[in-house]
Protein backbone atom coordinates (compact mmCIF):
# COMPACT_ATOMS: atom_id res chain seq x y z
CA UNK A 1 0.00 0.00 0.00
CA UNK A 2 1.12 3.33 -1.12
CA UNK A 3 2.16 5.63 2.45
CA UNK A 4 3.13 8.96 1.44
CA UNK A 5 2.35 11.56 -1.30
CA UNK A 6 4.09 14.59 -2.26
CA UNK A 7 1.53 16.19 -4.08
CA UNK A 8 -1.75 15.01 -4.39
CA UNK A 9 -3.32 17.45 -6.58
CA UNK A 10 -1.41 15.74 -9.95
CA UNK A 11 -1.71 18.52 -12.70
CA UNK A 12 -3.05 17.02 -15.83
CA UNK A 13 -2.71 19.36 -18.74
CA UNK A 14 -3.95 18.75 -22.31
CA UNK A 15 -1.92 20.95 -25.25
CA UNK A 16 -4.05 21.98 -27.78
CA UNK A 17 -2.07 21.62 -30.14
CA UNK A 18 0.42 18.13 -29.63
CA UNK A 19 -2.86 17.14 -27.43
CA UNK A 20 -0.53 15.60 -25.07
CA UNK A 21 -1.03 14.43 -21.89
CA UNK A 22 1.00 15.80 -18.92
CA UNK A 23 1.01 14.66 -16.07
CA UNK A 24 2.51 16.60 -13.26
CA UNK A 25 5.48 16.23 -10.39
CA UNK A 26 4.25 13.51 -8.55
CA UNK A 27 6.22 11.64 -5.97
CA UNK A 28 4.09 8.33 -5.05
CA UNK A 29 4.99 4.56 -4.07
CA UNK A 30 4.07 1.98 -6.21
CA UNK A 31 3.95 1.52 -9.41
CA UNK A 32 0.61 0.24 -10.19
CA UNK A 33 -0.96 3.54 -8.24
CA UNK A 34 1.32 6.01 -10.97
CA UNK A 35 -0.11 3.50 -14.28
CA UNK A 36 -3.86 3.82 -12.64
CA UNK A 37 -3.65 7.83 -12.44
CA UNK A 38 -2.38 7.44 -16.19
CA UNK A 39 -4.71 5.37 -17.78
CA UNK A 40 -7.30 7.63 -15.78
CA UNK A 41 -6.28 10.53 -17.40
CA UNK A 42 -5.74 9.36 -20.70
CA UNK A 43 -9.66 7.87 -20.38
CA UNK A 44 -11.06 11.35 -19.29
CA UNK A 45 -8.81 13.33 -22.44
CA UNK A 46 -10.38 10.20 -24.98
CA UNK A 47 -13.97 10.88 -23.33
CA UNK A 48 -13.79 14.38 -24.39
CA UNK A 49 -12.26 14.17 -27.27
CA UNK A 50 -14.77 11.22 -28.38
CA UNK A 51 -17.32 13.37 -27.17
CA UNK A 52 -16.67 16.45 -29.04
CA UNK A 53 -16.55 14.26 -32.12
CA UNK A 54 -19.80 13.03 -31.76
CA UNK A 55 -21.05 16.35 -31.43
CA UNK A 56 -19.69 17.76 -34.44
CA UNK A 57 -20.43 14.28 -36.44
CA UNK A 58 -23.97 14.56 -35.23
CA UNK A 59 -24.25 17.81 -37.27
CA UNK A 60 -22.96 16.18 -40.20
CA UNK A 61 -24.55 13.42 -40.79
CA UNK A 62 -27.08 13.19 -44.11
CA UNK A 63 -30.78 12.65 -42.70
CA UNK A 64 -29.93 13.33 -39.05
CA UNK A 65 -33.81 12.51 -37.29
CA UNK A 66 -33.28 14.48 -33.80
CA UNK A 67 -33.97 17.82 -32.44
CA UNK A 68 -36.95 20.21 -33.24
CA UNK A 69 -35.98 23.58 -33.88
CA UNK A 70 -33.40 24.74 -36.54
CA UNK A 71 -30.94 26.33 -34.33
CA UNK A 72 -27.88 24.04 -35.18
CA UNK A 73 -28.11 24.04 -38.79
CA UNK A 74 -26.43 27.12 -39.99
CA UNK A 75 -23.23 27.21 -37.74
CA UNK A 76 -20.77 27.13 -40.31
CA UNK A 77 -22.62 29.41 -42.63
CA UNK A 78 -20.31 32.27 -44.34
CA UNK A 79 -21.98 36.00 -43.57
CA UNK A 80 -21.73 38.23 -45.77
CA UNK A 81 -21.00 41.97 -44.66
CA UNK A 82 -23.24 43.30 -47.07
CA UNK A 83 -26.16 42.84 -44.97
CA UNK A 84 -26.63 46.56 -44.19
CA UNK A 85 -29.36 46.73 -46.33
CA UNK A 86 -31.04 50.25 -46.46
CA UNK A 87 -33.84 49.27 -49.52
CA UNK A 88 -34.59 46.53 -51.34
CA UNK A 89 -36.32 45.65 -54.69
CA UNK A 90 -37.85 43.07 -56.43
CA UNK A 91 -35.64 41.88 -58.74
CA UNK A 92 -35.31 40.22 -62.73
CA UNK A 93 -32.57 38.23 -63.81
CA UNK A 94 -29.45 40.21 -65.16
CA UNK A 95 -28.36 37.17 -67.06
CA UNK A 96 -29.37 34.99 -69.69
CA UNK A 97 -27.67 32.28 -71.59
CA UNK A 98 -29.00 30.69 -75.03
CA UNK A 99 -29.17 26.93 -76.32
CA UNK A 100 -30.32 24.89 -78.80
CA UNK A 101 -33.02 23.17 -76.46
CA UNK A 102 -33.91 26.78 -74.32
CA UNK A 103 -32.38 28.98 -72.39
CA UNK A 104 -31.48 29.65 -68.42
CA UNK A 105 -31.98 33.18 -66.82
CA UNK A 106 -29.63 33.91 -64.29
CA UNK A 107 -29.81 36.24 -60.86
CA UNK A 108 -26.31 36.42 -60.13
CA UNK A 109 -25.38 37.44 -56.52
CA UNK A 110 -23.09 39.38 -56.85
CA UNK A 111 -25.39 41.75 -58.85
CA UNK A 112 -27.63 42.43 -55.78
CA UNK A 113 -26.66 42.87 -52.59
CA UNK A 114 -30.08 41.78 -50.83
CA UNK A 115 -28.43 38.27 -52.87
CA UNK A 116 -24.99 38.45 -51.58
CA UNK A 117 -26.15 39.19 -47.84
CA UNK A 118 -28.20 36.05 -48.23
CA UNK A 119 -25.14 33.86 -49.76
CA UNK A 120 -27.15 32.48 -52.93
CA UNK A 121 -27.97 33.16 -56.63
CA UNK A 122 -30.84 32.13 -58.71
CA UNK A 123 -31.38 30.87 -62.07
CA UNK A 124 -34.78 30.84 -63.98
CA UNK A 125 -34.56 27.61 -67.04
CA UNK A 126 -36.78 26.96 -69.92
CA UNK A 127 -36.52 23.70 -71.44
CA UNK A 128 -38.53 23.19 -74.86
CA UNK A 129 -40.07 19.69 -75.59
CA UNK A 130 -37.51 16.76 -76.58
CA UNK A 131 -35.01 19.45 -74.97
CA UNK A 132 -31.94 17.50 -72.68
CA UNK A 133 -30.20 19.75 -70.07
CA UNK A 134 -26.91 18.08 -69.63
CA UNK A 135 -25.68 16.21 -67.07
CA UNK A 136 -24.17 18.73 -64.58
CA UNK A 137 -23.04 19.22 -60.96
CA UNK A 138 -21.77 22.50 -58.57
CA UNK A 139 -20.12 23.52 -55.78
CA UNK A 140 -23.41 25.13 -54.59
CA UNK A 141 -26.07 22.87 -53.03
CA UNK A 142 -29.48 23.24 -55.07
CA UNK A 143 -33.02 23.29 -54.50
CA UNK A 144 -35.37 23.15 -58.09
CA UNK A 145 -39.22 23.51 -58.16
CA UNK A 146 -41.37 22.83 -61.43
CA UNK A 147 -42.91 26.15 -62.21
CA UNK A 148 -44.61 24.59 -65.16
CA UNK A 149 -44.61 21.18 -67.41
CA UNK A 150 -43.14 17.96 -67.06
CA UNK A 151 -40.58 16.08 -67.25
CA UNK A 152 -37.63 13.08 -66.07
CA UNK A 153 -35.19 14.02 -63.79
CA UNK A 154 -32.11 12.06 -62.42
CA UNK A 155 -29.33 12.51 -59.77
CA UNK A 156 -25.94 10.77 -60.04
CA UNK A 157 -25.48 9.53 -56.49
CA UNK A 158 -21.80 8.93 -55.75
CA UNK A 159 -21.05 5.67 -54.88
CA UNK A 160 -24.26 3.66 -55.60
CA UNK A 161 -24.88 1.12 -58.22
CA UNK A 162 -27.32 1.28 -61.65
CA UNK A 163 -30.68 0.07 -60.16
CA UNK A 164 -32.72 0.94 -63.27
CA UNK A 165 -31.78 -2.66 -65.50
CA UNK A 166 -32.92 -3.78 -69.04
CA UNK A 167 -34.67 -6.80 -68.93
CA UNK A 168 -33.68 -8.78 -71.59
CA UNK A 169 -34.12 -12.64 -71.87
CA UNK A 170 -35.05 -15.22 -74.53
CA UNK A 171 -34.51 -14.16 -78.30
CA UNK A 172 -33.96 -10.18 -77.68
CA UNK A 173 -30.68 -10.80 -75.19
CA UNK A 174 -29.41 -13.90 -78.04
CA UNK A 175 -29.74 -10.75 -80.68
CA UNK A 176 -27.86 -8.41 -78.01
CA UNK A 177 -25.00 -10.87 -77.43
CA UNK A 178 -24.84 -11.69 -81.69
CA UNK A 179 -24.82 -7.65 -82.11
CA UNK A 180 -21.71 -7.18 -79.17
CA UNK A 181 -24.60 -4.95 -77.36
CA UNK A 182 -24.91 -5.28 -73.61
CA UNK A 183 -28.45 -4.69 -71.86
CA UNK A 184 -28.20 -0.95 -70.54
CA UNK A 185 -28.44 -0.09 -66.83
CA UNK A 186 -28.23 3.21 -64.93
CA UNK A 187 -28.73 5.30 -62.05
CA UNK A 188 -32.82 6.06 -61.05
CA UNK A 189 -35.08 8.35 -63.34
CA UNK A 190 -38.04 9.91 -61.12
CA UNK A 191 -40.61 11.92 -62.88
CA UNK A 192 -41.07 15.39 -61.96
CA UNK A 193 -44.39 17.74 -62.30
CA UNK A 194 -46.20 21.30 -61.03
CA UNK A 195 -45.05 21.89 -57.63
CA UNK A 196 -42.23 19.36 -57.15
CA UNK A 197 -39.43 20.43 -55.45
CA UNK A 198 -36.07 18.26 -55.49
CA UNK A 199 -32.71 18.67 -53.60
CA UNK A 200 -29.08 18.25 -55.54
CA UNK A 201 -26.20 18.03 -53.00
CA UNK A 202 -23.35 19.97 -54.27
CA UNK A 203 -21.35 17.34 -56.79
CA UNK A 204 -24.30 15.39 -57.23
CA UNK A 205 -24.57 14.81 -61.13
CA UNK A 206 -28.23 16.40 -62.39
CA UNK A 207 -29.83 15.83 -65.72
CA UNK A 208 -33.41 16.98 -67.14
CA UNK A 209 -35.58 15.78 -70.04
CA UNK A 210 -38.43 17.13 -71.48
CA UNK A 211 -40.55 14.33 -72.51
CA UNK A 212 -43.91 16.66 -72.48
CA UNK A 213 -45.38 18.78 -75.18
CA UNK A 214 -44.88 22.05 -73.03
CA UNK A 215 -42.28 24.32 -72.35
CA UNK A 216 -40.68 23.06 -68.87
CA UNK A 217 -40.02 26.25 -66.56
CA UNK A 218 -37.70 25.35 -63.25
CA UNK A 219 -36.53 28.28 -60.74
CA UNK A 220 -33.33 26.98 -58.79
CA UNK A 221 -32.13 28.29 -55.99
CA UNK A 222 -27.87 28.04 -55.61
CA UNK A 223 -26.87 28.13 -51.93
CA UNK A 224 -23.33 29.01 -52.62
CA UNK A 225 -23.12 30.18 -48.40
CA UNK A 226 -23.47 26.35 -47.06
CA UNK A 227 -21.08 25.31 -44.87
CA UNK A 228 -20.31 22.24 -47.51
CA UNK A 229 -19.10 24.93 -50.35
CA UNK A 230 -15.35 25.23 -49.44
CA UNK A 231 -14.78 27.42 -52.40
CA UNK A 232 -15.43 30.69 -52.73
CA UNK A 233 -18.98 32.07 -52.92
CA UNK A 234 -19.73 31.67 -56.92
CA UNK A 235 -21.57 29.34 -58.04
CA UNK A 236 -19.95 26.82 -60.65
CA UNK A 237 -21.05 24.46 -63.02
CA UNK A 238 -19.26 21.76 -63.73
CA UNK A 239 -20.63 19.77 -67.20
CA UNK A 240 -19.83 16.31 -68.10
CA UNK A 241 -20.74 16.76 -72.08
CA UNK A 242 -21.10 19.85 -74.62
CA UNK A 243 -19.43 23.05 -74.62
CA UNK A 244 -21.91 25.57 -73.04
CA UNK A 245 -18.82 28.22 -72.05
CA UNK A 246 -18.04 28.54 -75.93
CA UNK A 247 -22.25 28.54 -76.86
CA UNK A 248 -22.46 31.82 -74.46
CA UNK A 249 -19.09 33.16 -75.67
CA UNK A 250 -20.08 32.95 -79.46
CA UNK A 251 -23.53 34.70 -78.06
CA UNK A 252 -21.83 37.33 -76.20
CA UNK A 253 -19.20 38.02 -79.17
CA UNK A 254 -22.85 38.35 -81.40
CA UNK A 255 -24.47 40.95 -79.27
CA UNK A 256 -21.46 43.32 -78.56
CA UNK A 257 -18.80 42.26 -81.39
CA UNK A 258 -16.49 41.44 -79.33
CA UNK A 259 -13.57 38.71 -79.79
CA UNK A 260 -12.54 36.35 -77.03
CA UNK A 261 -10.61 33.32 -76.71
CA UNK A 262 -12.26 30.53 -76.73
CA UNK A 263 -13.19 28.94 -73.28
CA UNK A 264 -13.85 24.90 -73.54
CA UNK A 265 -16.23 24.30 -70.26
CA UNK A 266 -16.89 20.27 -70.73
CA UNK A 267 -14.97 19.19 -67.70
CA UNK A 268 -13.20 16.35 -70.14
CA UNK A 269 -12.03 19.29 -72.70
CA UNK A 270 -9.25 19.74 -70.01
CA UNK A 271 -7.27 16.57 -69.94
CA UNK A 272 -5.23 15.10 -72.49
CA UNK A 273 -6.59 13.29 -75.50
CA UNK A 274 -4.37 10.49 -75.10
CA UNK A 275 -5.26 9.71 -70.99
CA UNK A 276 -8.50 9.73 -72.29
CA UNK A 277 -8.46 7.42 -74.83
CA UNK A 278 -6.81 5.18 -72.18
CA UNK A 279 -9.38 5.34 -69.51
CA UNK A 280 -12.26 5.27 -71.44
CA UNK A 281 -11.06 2.91 -73.82
CA UNK A 282 -12.17 4.58 -76.98
CA UNK A 283 -10.96 5.91 -80.63
CA UNK A 284 -9.25 9.29 -80.71
CA UNK A 285 -12.15 10.79 -82.81
CA UNK A 286 -14.68 9.92 -79.92
CA UNK A 287 -12.07 11.37 -77.68
CA UNK A 288 -12.79 14.73 -79.60
CA UNK A 289 -16.88 14.51 -79.99
CA UNK A 290 -16.43 13.79 -76.12
CA UNK A 291 -14.46 16.70 -75.03
CA UNK A 292 -17.31 18.70 -77.45
CA UNK A 293 -14.82 20.84 -79.21
CA UNK A 294 -16.79 21.68 -82.32
CA UNK A 295 -20.42 21.49 -80.56
CA UNK A 296 -21.87 24.80 -80.31
CA UNK A 297 -25.36 23.75 -78.72
CA UNK A 298 -24.88 25.13 -75.56
CA UNK A 299 -26.16 23.45 -72.41
CA UNK A 300 -29.57 22.42 -72.96
CA UNK A 301 -29.46 20.38 -76.40
CA UNK A 302 -32.59 19.14 -78.53
CA UNK A 303 -32.70 14.88 -78.81
CA UNK A 304 -34.79 14.91 -81.89
CA UNK A 305 -36.19 11.41 -82.09
CA UNK A 306 -36.57 11.43 -78.15
CA UNK A 307 -34.57 10.05 -75.46
CA UNK A 308 -35.19 6.79 -74.53
CA UNK A 309 -34.20 5.21 -71.09
CA UNK A 310 -35.21 2.56 -68.47
CA UNK A 311 -38.19 3.87 -66.16
CA UNK A 312 -41.16 2.69 -64.61
CA UNK A 313 -44.54 3.54 -65.99
CA UNK A 314 -46.52 6.45 -64.95
CA UNK A 315 -49.46 4.61 -63.09
CA UNK A 316 -46.73 2.71 -61.18
CA UNK A 317 -44.79 6.02 -60.29
CA UNK A 318 -48.37 7.36 -59.24
CA UNK A 319 -48.35 3.77 -56.79
CA UNK A 320 -45.03 4.13 -55.37
CA UNK A 321 -45.85 8.16 -54.67
CA UNK A 322 -49.08 7.07 -52.79
CA UNK A 323 -47.32 3.89 -50.62
CA UNK A 324 -44.78 7.05 -49.55
CA UNK A 325 -47.43 9.31 -48.59
CA UNK A 326 -49.38 6.45 -46.46
CA UNK A 327 -46.02 5.40 -44.85
CA UNK A 328 -45.04 6.51 -41.61
CA UNK A 329 -42.64 9.72 -41.08
CA UNK A 330 -41.41 8.12 -37.58
CA UNK A 331 -37.33 8.08 -37.86
CA UNK A 332 -35.37 5.57 -36.32
CA UNK A 333 -32.05 6.86 -37.55
CA UNK A 334 -32.04 4.22 -40.72
CA UNK A 335 -34.76 5.09 -42.80
CA UNK A 336 -32.67 5.72 -45.30
CA UNK A 337 -29.42 5.48 -47.07
CA UNK A 338 -27.81 7.71 -49.34
CA UNK A 339 -28.06 5.34 -51.98
CA UNK A 340 -32.11 5.56 -51.66
CA UNK A 341 -32.74 8.76 -50.44
CA UNK A 342 -36.08 10.93 -51.79
CA UNK A 343 -34.66 13.72 -53.55
CA UNK A 344 -38.11 14.69 -54.52
CA UNK A 345 -41.28 16.16 -52.72
CA UNK A 346 -44.99 17.39 -54.19
CA UNK A 347 -45.91 20.60 -52.91
CA UNK A 348 -49.12 21.68 -55.07
CA UNK A 349 -51.64 19.21 -53.32
CA UNK A 350 -53.72 21.36 -51.18
CA UNK A 351 -54.80 18.33 -49.34
CA UNK A 352 -51.87 18.02 -47.70
CA UNK A 353 -51.11 22.08 -46.44
CA UNK A 354 -49.58 22.95 -43.23
CA UNK A 355 -52.27 25.81 -42.92
CA UNK A 356 -55.04 25.94 -44.80
CA UNK A 357 -58.31 28.30 -44.75
CA UNK A 358 -60.78 27.85 -47.62
CA UNK A 359 -61.59 31.71 -47.82
CA UNK A 360 -57.93 32.79 -47.64
CA UNK A 361 -55.37 30.32 -49.49
CA UNK A 362 -52.84 27.47 -48.02
CA UNK A 363 -49.45 27.04 -47.13
CA UNK A 364 -47.40 23.70 -47.86
CA UNK A 365 -43.80 23.64 -45.97
CA UNK A 366 -41.44 21.54 -46.80
CA UNK A 367 -38.48 20.55 -44.69
CA UNK A 368 -35.70 17.85 -43.24
CA UNK A 369 -38.78 16.03 -40.84
CA UNK A 370 -40.53 15.32 -44.36
CA UNK A 371 -38.05 15.22 -46.91
CA UNK A 372 -34.92 14.13 -44.84
CA UNK A 373 -32.07 14.86 -47.30
CA UNK A 374 -32.84 18.86 -46.26
CA UNK A 375 -31.07 17.96 -43.29
CA UNK A 376 -27.90 17.31 -45.06
CA UNK A 377 -28.34 20.44 -47.30
CA UNK A 378 -29.70 22.73 -44.53
CA UNK A 379 -32.10 23.98 -46.83
CA UNK A 380 -36.25 24.47 -46.70
CA UNK A 381 -38.96 25.82 -48.72
CA UNK A 382 -42.41 27.01 -48.21
CA UNK A 383 -45.23 26.67 -51.26
CA UNK A 384 -48.07 29.68 -50.50
CA UNK A 385 -51.67 29.87 -52.02
CA UNK A 386 -53.53 33.34 -51.38
CA UNK A 387 -57.37 33.52 -53.11
CA UNK A 388 -58.38 37.20 -54.34
CA UNK A 389 -57.18 39.87 -51.51
CA UNK A 390 -56.34 37.78 -48.76
CA UNK A 391 -53.53 38.50 -46.56
CA UNK A 392 -50.18 37.07 -45.01
CA UNK A 393 -50.14 37.48 -41.62
CA UNK A 394 -46.71 40.04 -40.76
CA UNK A 395 -44.27 37.21 -39.39
CA UNK A 396 -40.34 37.01 -39.30
CA UNK A 397 -37.94 33.53 -39.95
CA UNK A 398 -35.96 32.66 -36.75
CA UNK A 399 -33.08 30.68 -38.16
CA UNK A 400 -32.95 31.49 -41.93
CA UNK A 401 -33.27 34.21 -45.12
CA UNK A 402 -36.26 33.71 -47.43
CA UNK A 403 -35.64 34.00 -51.04
CA UNK A 404 -38.87 34.30 -52.47
CA UNK A 405 -40.08 33.83 -56.01
CA UNK A 406 -43.35 34.99 -57.18
CA UNK A 407 -44.91 32.02 -59.60
CA UNK A 408 -48.41 33.43 -60.06
CA UNK A 409 -50.28 36.62 -59.90
CA UNK A 410 -49.66 40.12 -58.34
CA UNK A 411 -48.92 40.83 -54.01
CA UNK A 412 -48.39 44.26 -52.32
CA UNK A 413 -45.35 42.77 -49.63
CA UNK A 414 -43.79 44.82 -47.01
CA UNK A 415 -40.51 44.50 -45.14
CA UNK A 416 -39.36 45.97 -42.01
CA UNK A 417 -36.14 46.02 -40.58
CA UNK A 418 -34.80 47.41 -37.04
CA UNK A 419 -33.56 50.69 -37.96
CA UNK A 420 -35.85 51.83 -40.41
CA UNK A 421 -38.63 54.18 -39.99
CA UNK A 422 -40.32 53.20 -42.93
CA UNK A 423 -40.69 49.62 -44.93
CA UNK A 424 -37.47 48.52 -46.52
CA UNK A 425 -39.88 46.77 -49.30
CA UNK A 426 -43.21 48.41 -49.93
CA UNK A 427 -44.23 47.22 -53.68
CA UNK A 428 -45.86 44.89 -56.16
CA UNK A 429 -44.35 41.13 -56.61
CA UNK A 430 -44.99 40.18 -59.90
CA UNK A 431 -44.89 36.72 -61.55
CA UNK A 432 -41.27 36.16 -62.20
CA UNK A 433 -39.72 38.14 -59.74
CA UNK A 434 -37.38 37.44 -56.87
CA UNK A 435 -37.17 38.98 -53.43
CA UNK A 436 -35.47 38.46 -50.66
CA UNK A 437 -36.82 38.48 -47.03
CA UNK A 438 -33.63 38.67 -44.79
CA UNK A 439 -33.63 36.73 -41.18
CA UNK A 440 -35.53 38.30 -38.60
CA UNK A 441 -37.10 41.16 -40.83
CA UNK A 442 -40.77 41.49 -41.48
CA UNK A 443 -43.01 40.77 -43.84
CA UNK A 444 -46.63 40.81 -45.10
CA UNK A 445 -48.15 40.44 -47.95
CA UNK A 446 -51.66 40.89 -49.90
CA UNK A 447 -52.81 39.40 -53.02
CA UNK A 448 -53.86 41.44 -55.57
CA UNK A 449 -57.32 40.86 -57.61
CA UNK A 450 -56.35 37.36 -59.65
CA UNK A 451 -54.46 36.06 -55.88
CA UNK A 452 -50.58 35.16 -55.44
CA UNK A 453 -48.85 32.28 -55.69
CA UNK A 454 -45.31 31.57 -54.58
CA UNK A 455 -42.46 29.34 -53.81
CA UNK A 456 -39.69 30.35 -51.14
CA UNK A 457 -36.54 28.85 -49.94
CA UNK A 458 -35.05 29.41 -47.01
CA UNK A 459 -31.75 29.24 -45.55
CA UNK A 460 -32.00 26.60 -42.91
CA UNK A 461 -33.59 22.75 -42.67
CA UNK A 462 -36.22 23.64 -40.52
CA UNK A 463 -37.37 27.30 -40.66
CA UNK A 464 -39.43 28.18 -38.03
CA UNK A 465 -41.26 31.70 -38.37
CA UNK A 466 -43.22 33.98 -35.65
CA UNK A 467 -46.74 35.48 -36.52
CA UNK A 468 -47.32 38.98 -35.05
CA UNK A 469 -51.34 38.32 -35.56
CA UNK A 470 -53.79 35.47 -35.54
CA UNK A 471 -53.66 32.30 -33.44
CA UNK A 472 -50.10 31.56 -31.88
CA UNK A 473 -48.73 35.21 -32.50
CA UNK A 474 -46.39 36.69 -30.32
CA UNK A 475 -48.67 39.41 -29.10
CA UNK A 476 -51.15 36.83 -27.96
CA UNK A 477 -48.56 34.97 -25.97
CA UNK A 478 -47.88 38.83 -23.62
CA UNK A 479 -50.18 39.31 -21.14
CA UNK A 480 -52.92 42.07 -21.77
CA UNK A 481 -51.72 44.47 -19.46
CA UNK A 482 -48.55 44.93 -20.48
CA UNK A 483 -50.34 45.29 -24.46
CA UNK A 484 -52.29 48.17 -22.92
CA UNK A 485 -49.09 49.44 -21.05
CA UNK A 486 -46.50 49.62 -23.99
CA UNK A 487 -49.28 50.35 -26.18
CA UNK A 488 -50.77 53.40 -23.95
CA UNK A 489 -53.95 51.88 -25.04
CA UNK A 490 -57.28 50.38 -23.21
CA UNK A 491 -57.72 47.36 -22.60
CA UNK A 492 -60.73 46.72 -24.01
CA UNK A 493 -58.71 47.50 -27.65
CA UNK A 494 -55.55 45.78 -26.26
CA UNK A 495 -58.27 42.56 -26.13
CA UNK A 496 -59.16 43.05 -29.88
CA UNK A 497 -55.19 43.13 -30.65
CA UNK A 498 -54.76 39.78 -28.44
CA UNK A 499 -58.48 38.30 -29.91
CA UNK A 500 -59.75 39.69 -32.94
CA UNK A 501 -57.90 36.95 -35.10
CA UNK A 502 -58.17 34.07 -32.53
CA UNK A 503 -58.94 31.20 -34.04
CA UNK A 504 -57.29 31.92 -37.43
CA UNK A 505 -53.58 31.02 -38.34
CA UNK A 506 -51.33 32.75 -40.66
CA UNK A 507 -53.55 33.81 -43.56
CA UNK A 508 -56.64 35.48 -43.19
CA UNK A 509 -59.22 36.64 -45.84
CA UNK A 510 -59.39 40.26 -46.39
CA UNK A 511 -62.25 42.04 -44.20
CA UNK A 512 -62.97 44.98 -47.43
CA UNK A 513 -63.36 44.40 -50.92
CA UNK A 514 -60.04 46.74 -51.23
CA UNK A 515 -57.46 45.38 -53.84
CA UNK A 516 -54.01 45.41 -53.19
CA UNK A 517 -53.68 47.91 -56.01
CA UNK A 518 -54.74 51.02 -54.66
CA UNK A 519 -51.10 52.01 -53.45
CA UNK A 520 -48.05 53.67 -54.90
CA UNK A 521 -45.74 51.18 -56.07
CA UNK A 522 -42.28 52.84 -55.71
CA UNK A 523 -40.07 49.85 -56.28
Amino acid sequence: MCTTVEDRSALVKRSETAKIVVIGKMDICGEKYVLGVLCLALVVVVLIDGANADSAAADQNYGRGGGSSGMSSRQSRYRSPRCELQRLQAIQPNRRIDAEGGFTEIWEQYKYEQLDCAGVSAARTTIRPNGLYLPVYSNAAKLTYVVQGECVHSEVIPGCPETYQQAAGGQQQQQQQQGGRRADEHQKVRRLKRGDIVATPPGFVQWFYNDGNTDLVLVTLLDTANSQNQLDNQDRDFFLAGNPREAEQKQQQQDQGASSEVNYNNIFSGFADEILQEVLGTSRETVERVKGRNDYRGHIILVRHGLQMIKPLRYEEEDEQQRQLTTTTASNGFEETICTARLRENMGNPARADVYNPQAGYIRNVNRLNLPVLGYLYLSAERGVLYRNAIYAPHWNLYSHSIIYATRGTARVQIVGNQQRQSLFDGQLRQGQLLVVPQNFAVTAQAGSNGFEWISFKTGDNAISQSLAGKTSALRALPLDMLASMYQITSQEALKIKYNRAEQLAIFPSSTLSSCNTYPSKH
